[in-house]
């Protein structure tokens, strides 16, 4: 049994039961969690159970596998796997990567071209090189591969074999030829080749007798041709036509009309002459014996003087036709002269037989005829549809009928006597020799197609196309294609066929859905009710539904102890973490207890100090703090009392300070704070000295008198007193006004102008006169007042008192001070009227 990355075909191969592709080899792998080797990655994998499994997956399943396309690296763990040009070697499958530590040993992350000419990074062999697998060589994957050179370039296999890949199969491009195959490789078949600049007929043979045309396989064809002009490279020739495939001409007729000449074609398209010897005939009829000489024809001259016309008889000729002779005697010498008018001039003949006759002169009777000549020679009998017409016999013998054909299906052939051949387009069916066409019919004398052949068999995995001289080709080819069954990939052509590629994986990664493959619809992801696991460690009873892995409950974490926080977390469960909160330990003898550790330590010990002097205190681990009340000692805080003992813990005052300096000018008051004080009293009554506010001053405190015990005149009898009662706030805030005042202060911090403090006998006198209706709540009753400042110590009442609006929303037991002012100049010991 195979173990981690051992060779393997299939699955009972391997010790974990599972065969995966690896660098395009089938190679063993191993089950995971989450962990793999670098390189790999943890996958979860359809199994044949109900359970699914994770195995750890190559990221570099098609790594250096031979490609030709970016199809061919495409695999459901690689779809960023890009098919690489490794220049002469070919083209290998590359892998994703950003850095050097992506790649697998032996391989570099490199910027490099893809095969459709994009720059990506890729994984690329270190040695420029990708050998062939166990795999590839079973598979017969190839890589293509270029044969070039100046006539083109040929695409070819290399093909992954025992021995590694194998050479490039490309045939070398050639010169094409006429055999019906692409010799060039540029997608066309026999099509003529530029050479020197120029096209070049592949079937031309040089004759142009003959129709060239290329018949694919089957060669060049080279028809021989009956009519049409051609050239037979003599230049000694005219009218040359074709006959049989072979190119004929008529002789070139040469005369100078110089019968001291020899005529004849030059070989160059003209004639030329030479001189002879042959008698001739100079005109001349004083001259005998003409013959020719350097091309000219010169004759003996004779004595033709004469004296009268009868001398000029023996001179004649007999030949008429060159007229007769008389003695000219306009001029000395006299010689025998021709008759004027008396030569036989025969007209040259005319018509079609012109050359073929001479105009002929008859010596004795001097008439004119004509005779044949240059029989045999080609002349024209006015006829353009006849040719090789020649001299016979004096006529213009008419030849063979002219044969009307340019070889174009698409001109209807005659021939007009006047102008020749005559090539009427017409709208007949034809054909343009290209199998690639259809519906050819002529126009305007040439052949058009109105159509295209269309070359489909319907076969993906055919390359269709048309030759023009052999019709529809249909190549097999190696595309990917389609086999109908979706559960297939990488589908392939070969030999015709289409071929169905490794098997669609449908794995949705999901344990909640039946993975299945239909052949028409494709993976089918249907979801199931199997028990799972949701990766959620916080919840219980998970089960399918769906298609979705769900809880059915939250756990519940809860350890009972107050020194760790209870959570949970979805990968790990109930977690209990020891935290530094408050805590109580238990003991209610202790504060400021903390957790550590997971438990909860006593803090500093409770401080039970009540500082009330009238308890003891102590501590009781159950019950906390205990004020037991004792009898102890105290001070009550106010020096106005004597023996404060503390009684139900509270601390109480004794007997009153009796406060007394015997003196009439001064106030005997008791400050809570100081003890007796002694304010002096200004104006100050029984001084015997009358100052402001006084009626009279007899030296003395008492009443009866004349002058009262307050020095107000005993004779005027009682004035009203004006009265303000003020309440002071504890802790001290600002003067307010009681309810019963009679008079509005607008500075309630300060005793008002032509006002004073009550006396503690004005107190008392008052609070005895007179009802202060609601002030007797504030606890004016019974109390009494001295020194300055006049705080209430006794008496108080205990109030519920609501703090002002913007601050206290709780009501607070407050103790409060009142001081009664009494207005300047009335007497606080009368009775109010």
């Amino acid at each position: 049994m195979g173990c981690f990355l051992d060779p393997c075909t299939k699955n009972s191969q391997c010790e974990s039961g599972w065969c995966v592709e690896h660098l395009g080899e089938g190679v063993c792998t191993v089950e995971c969690q989450e962990e793999c080797p670098d390189g790999w990655d943890c996958k979860q994998v359809a199994s044949t159970g109900p359970d699914v499994a994770w195995v750890c997956v190559s990221l570099f399943s098609n790594l250096c596998k031979p490609c030709a396309t970016a199809a061919d690296c495409e695999s459901p763990g690689g779809l960023e796997d890009a098919c690489l040009d490794y220049g002469k070697e070919g083209a290998f499958c590359g892998g994703p990567c950003q850095t050097g530590n992506d790649c697998p040993t032996g391989f570099a992350c490199t910027s490099v071209k893809t095969v459709d000419g994009v720059m990506v990074d890729q994984c690329v062999s270190e040695n420029g090189s990708c050998p062939c697998t166990g795999k590839s060589v079973a598979l017969g994957l190839w890589t293509p591969c270029d044969a070039v050179n100046e006539w083109g370039t040929c695409t070819g296999k290399r093909v992954c074999g025992e021995g590694g890949l194998t050479p490039c199969d490309a045939p070398a491009p050639a010169l094409e030829i006429c055999n019906g195959v692409d010799d060039d490789c540029d997608g066309a078949v026999d099509e003529p080749d530029a050479i020197g600049g120029s096209y070049v007929n592949l079937c031309d043979d040089g004759n142009g007798c003959t129709s060239d045309a290329c018949k694919g396989a089957d060669g060049c064809d080279h028809a021989l041709l009956d009519a049409g002009e051609c050239m037979d490279g003599d230049a000694c020739t005219v009218g040359d036509h074709c006959e049989n495939g072979v190119c004929v001409g008529l002789p070139v007729v040469c005369d100078d009309a110089n019968p001291c000449t020899d005529d004849q074609c030059d070989g160059l398209g003209g004639c030329s002459s030479t001189y002879n010897a042959a008698p001739c005939d100079d005109k001349d009829p004083c001259t005998v014996a003409d013959g020719c000489e350097s091309g000219q024809c010169i004759g003996v001259a004779i004595n033709c003087d004469c004296k009268a016309d009868s001398d000029c008889v023996p001179f004649e000729d007999g030949d008429v036709c060159n007229g007769k002779l008389f003695c000219d005697t306009s001029a000395i010498p006299y010689e025998c002269a021709l008759v004027p008018g008396s030569q036989v001039k025969c007209p040259p003949s005319q018509g079609i037989d012109a050359l073929c006759q001479s105009a002929f002169c008859d010596p004795v009777s001097g008439a004119c005829s004509f005779v044949p000549a240059h029989e045999g020679f080609a002349c024209s009998d006015s006829n353009a549809c006849t040719v090789g017409d020649t001299c016979v016999q004096g006529k213009c013998q008419p030849g063979v009928s002219m044969i009307c054909s340019d070889g174009n299906p698409c001109t209807d052939d005659s021939c007009n006597p006047q102008a020749g051949c005559v090539f009427t387009s017409n709208n007949a069916p034809c054909s343009d020799n290209n199998a690639c066409t259809t519906g050819d019919t002529c126009k305007d004398g040439a052949c058009v197609p109105t159509g295209a052949t269309i070359c489909d068999d319907s076969n993906p995995c055919t390359t269709d196309s048309c030759i023009p001289g052999g019709g529809c080709l249909y190549k097999l080819n190696e595309l990917p294609c389609d086999d109908g069954n979706v559960c297939t990939t990488a589908d392939h052509c070969h030999l015709g066929g289409c071929i169905g590629g490794s098997s669609l994986v449908c794995n949705d990664s999901n344990v909640c859905t039946d993975d299945t493959c239909d052949p028409l619809v494709g993976c089918k992801f249907k979801p199931n009710s199997s028990p799972c696991d949701d990766g959620n460690a916080c919840t219980l009873g998970d089960v399918c539904g769906g298609g979705w892995c769900k809880g059915t409950s939250i756990l519940t974490c809860d350890d009972n102890n107050p020194c760790t926080t209870n959570s949970c977390q979805v990968g790990v469960g109930c977690v209990f973490t020891n935290n530094v909160l408050p805590c109580d330990d238990g003991n209610a003898c202790t504060q400021q207890d903390k957790c550590s550790g997971g438990a909860c330590l006593a803090g500093t010990p409770i401080d039970c100090g009540d500082g009330d002097a009238c308890t003891t205190d102590s501590c009781d681990p159950a019950k906390g703090c205990l004020h037991a009340f004792n009898t102890n000692p105290c001070d009550d805080g106010n020096a106005c009392t004597l023996q404060d003992a503390c009684a139900a813990g509270v601390c109480k005052g004794g007997p009153a300070l009796v406060c007394s300096d015997n003196k009439p000018c001064t106030q005997d008051q008791c400050d809570p704070a100081k003890g007796c004080v002694y304010p002096p009293i200004v104006p100050c009554c029984g001084n015997g000295v009358v100052e402001a506010g006084e009626a009279c001053d007899d030296g003395n405190n008492l009443n009866g008198d004349g002058c009262s015990a307050a020095c107000a005149s005993e004779a005027s009898g009682c004035v009203t007193m004006g009265v303000d009662v003020r309440t002071l706030q504890q802790p001290p805030e600002k003067w307010q006004q009681s309810s019963c005042q009679t008079l509005c202060e607008n500075t309630p911090t300060v005793i008002p102008a032509g006002w004073h403090i009550a006396t503690a006998a004005e107190v008392a006198h008052l609070t005895k006169k007179l009802s202060f209706g609601s002030c007797a709540a504030y606890g004016i009753c019974g109390s009494y007042w001295f020194g300055s400042g006049n705080l209430l110590t006794a008496g108080c009442s205990a109030l519920n008192y609501t703090c002002p609006t913007g601050g206290c929303t709780a009501h607070t037991t407050h103790c409060y001070t009142q001081v009664m002012l009494i207005k300047d100049g009335k007497d606080g010991t009368c009775t109010t009227n």
